[in-house]
């Protein structure tokens, strides 16, 4: 029976560390798409200092995630948001309204992409 004690206790682990990474994952997304929400509202009224403000420290928020990020999710996704955000930053500062929003759509979706792809579930197990 000691035979299974080391076995079990790096299973346990690595379902721990699964766990927590969902939850962190989950966390940081959540907020980012909160961020977004404010994001859209100032475009709509044309706050635009404002949005690209917040868009700042979105952007900011998403680099400091980058080391954990990359090593934990898939780089495609890790860098089609990175690439949405860009553009996003651009369609800011030209003020461009209804691309401005659209790319932020697709930036809400690609993040609910990441957290959905982290979740601990049976449709990510099978």
């Amino acid at each position: 029976m000691k035979v299974f004690r080391i076995p079990c206790f790096i299973l346990l682990l690595l379902l721990v560390f699964c766990l927590f990474n969902s939850n962190a994952v989950s966390r940081r997304c959540h907020d980012w798409t909160l961020q977004i929400d404010r994001i859209d509202q100032n475009a709509d009224t044309e706050q635009w200092s404002e949005a690209a403000d917040e868009l700042e420290t979105l952007y900011q928020g998403w680099d400091s995630c980058q080391t954990w990020f990359h090593i934990v999710i898939e780089h495609e996704e890790i860098d089609m948001a990175e690439c949405l955000l860009q553009r996003c930053r651009v369609l800011c500062q030209e003020q461009d309204d209804v691309e401005f929003r659209a790319t932020l759509a697709d930036l809400r979706s690609q993040f609910n992409l990441l957290d959905e792809m982290e979740r601990v579930s049976i449709k990510n197990i099978m």
